[in-house]
């Protein structure tokens, strides 16, 4: 049986681009929790991928989401990166483990504490402050609950998916055969230059006052390009950052409901740090209009994650949730790209 399909990394890359842009548009009251739909292809890698070439993986999915949902110059790559590496290098390191002894699931719920701890720990410094301890309760059941159906949802996968008993146990390498042109357009300077300005003034100039017209022009930016605006995941997370300052007093007393007391530097702090995040993201995605080339093998690979994840966007409509897994695995043993051919002109991970 060869466990070493390390050149099918851009498809595994691109099905975690799918679930994260279908995760993204669900509501949510952090803006850096997520139910962790995109850690499915890296639990179904576990068995599938070398360490090196899943590592590779584990970096696609980074970069992958940050250019996808607009947020690679935002705090949240930092959440992203730290959290899914934690969890990555926990979910490999329990997966030799033998199955009869802990379960996908319990590879993937070890995977998302790892994760979870590490992305509170990060918020306490970057966003919420000491009211982060008010989140930390419903933040890891979330996450045990998510975490368990979705290891769960991959053991049901493995056992009844045609596409990956295919590949995970034939004897055979497989190859991905991408056409020639899909490397990006150039960059235009003028874009990325404004984008950087605007993120640097952010960052520096002090005050709610300038952070609000900074915010104010990155969301115009996206509006003039006719971007989508996501309302509901917008103003849930603004609630949710301002929510977690508010339980800290400080400063001057605005009014108090029995042992609560809602200060005015408290409210500021919070809207402070709400309005920094939601204007990085808007500028974020204004910039990532153009795309970044990466050099070396991650900018190939993410390339070519890229270009798979665009074609499955196409057939995003053929998915039916009564039956799921099907359908999903109808989508990919559709997918023209992977081959066995030894002989066919293809594209090698590692050489």
């Amino acid at each position: 049986m060869n466990k070493k399909q390390d050149a099918l990394v851009p498809v595994f890359g691109a099905l975690c681009f799918f679930l994260s842009a279908i995760e993204f548009v669900i509501p949510k009251p952090l803006p850096f929790l997520r139910i962790g739909l995109a850690n499915v292809p890296l639990m179904l890698a576990l068995d599938v991928l070398s360490f090196p070439a899943f590592l590779l993986l584990t970096m696609i999915k980074i970069l992958g989401q940050a250019f996808i949902s607009g947020t690679l110059f935002s705090y949240l790559v930092l959440f992203s990166a730290a959290g899914t590496i934690g969890a990555a290098l926990m979910m490999y390191a329990l997966h030799k483990i033998p199955r009869k002894v802990l379960s996908l699931a319990g590879i993937s719920m070890a995977g998302a504490f790892v994760s979870n701890c590490i992305q509170l720990f990060i918020g306490r410094f970057f966003i919420f402050g000491e009211g982060i301890r008010y989140m930390v309760p419903p933040f890891l059941f979330i996450g045990a609950i998510t975490s368990l159906i979705l290891g769960i949802f991959c053991e049901s996968f493995e056992a009844e998916s045609e596409w990956y008993t295919h590949i995970r146990d034939t004897d055979s390498p497989l190859y991905v055969q991408l056409p020639d042109n899909t490397n990006p357009a150039a960059h235009p300077r003028l874009r990325l230059i404004t984008g950087f300005t605007l993120l640097i003034a952010l960052l520096f100039i002090p005050g709610l006052p300038a952070k609000a017209v900074i915010f104010t022009a990155g969301f115009l930016l996206c509006i003039a390009e006719k971007q989508k605006i996501y309302w509901v995941p917008l103003c849930i997370s603004t609630v949710g950052i301002v929510a977690c300052h508010i339980f800290i007093p400080v400063g001057r007393e605005l009014f108090s409901i029995g042992s609560f007391s809602l200060t005015s530097g408290a409210l500021l702090n919070g809207l402070e740090k709400a309005v920094v995040l939601q204007a990085m993201i808007f500028i974020s995605r204004w910039t990532l209009q153009v795309r970044i080339r990466i050099p070396g093998l991650i900018g190939k690979v993410l390339d070519e994650s890229l270009y798979i994840f665009k074609q499955l966007l196409e057939y995003k409509d053929k998915i039916r949730p009564r039956h799921l897994i099907t359908s999903i695995d109808e989508l990919l043993l559709g997918l023209p790209f992977i081959i066995n051919n030894p002989d066919a002109k293809r594209r090698e991970i590692f050489s």
